[in-house]
This record gives C-alpha cells, structure tokens and sequence, in this order.
C-alpha cells in the first residue's frame, strides 16, 4: 500500500469522517437528542467498512456511498424538520446533526468524485494470477 498518494490520503480523511459520523452520537449524547432521548449508531460497522475499504475490496465504496448517503438525507431532514418547528422543540438537536452532515458530505464527495481514490482502488485489486 503506497502511503504517498494522494487517494490514500483522501481515503484516510473519508475513513476519519465515517468513523466520526459514528462515534459523535456515542460520546456526545446530548447534540442528537435531549437527556432521556435515545441515539445509537453501530461503531463497529463503520469500523468493519474502513477496514474492507483499505483492503480494497470492490463492492464496499457503493455500500459506504449508499449508507452515507441515506444517513445524510436523514440527517438533512431532521436539522429542517427541527428549524421547522423552532420555539416547539427548545433543545432542538442542530449541533450534532449539522456536524453529521458535513461529514457525510465529505464522504460521498471523496468516494465519488474523486479520481485519485478510484485509482488507488483499482491498482491491485484485480483477479489474482493463475498459479502454474
């Protein structure tokens, strides 16, 4: 794994974003939901996708796109539906919603658009040779 290039570096700041999309919720309980709401997001699933990222296997960077991208729209909907409702909802969770959206905004931004990434992706992971 050649750590000087550039789509490595991309990869480790899409990685970051995603495992932070999942620790945020666990550790900081009270940006998502007031003190006896209930937030749970899988950490160790996340983990499991970054490190399937890194081994470059093919089919896990349209998983992560589609995971990141209904978790954004989830996300999106509820800083609206919050900024709907305004003065109803005083302790409306803003903070870590916004903070998740962004982050899942890097991700797919990263994994999708990014040619450096998909060519880091690419280089050998092909079919192994056959053995004689």
């Amino acid at each position: 794994m050649r750590t000087n290039n550039k789509g490595f570096w991309l990869l480790v700041l899409a990685a970051i974003c995603l495992l932070l999309t999942s620790w945020l919720p666990a550790h900081h309980k009270l940006w998502f939901v007031s003190e006896t709401g209930n937030v749970g997001h899988n950490q160790t699933f996340n983990l499991v996708l970054v490190i399937l990222l890194f081994a470059k296997w093919q089919p896990v960077r349209k998983l992560i796109m589609l995971l990141s991208g209904l978790q954004l729209l989830a996300s999106v909907f509820i800083v609206w539906w919050s900024w709907k409702m305004g003065e109803q909802y005083a302790s409306a969770p803003y903070l870590g919603y916004s903070l998740t959206t962004v982050l899942h905004l890097v991700v797919l931004k990263v994994l999708n658009d990014s040619a450096a990434v998909r060519e880091f992706l690419e280089v050998g992971a092909g079919p192994a040779p056959a053995r004689r």
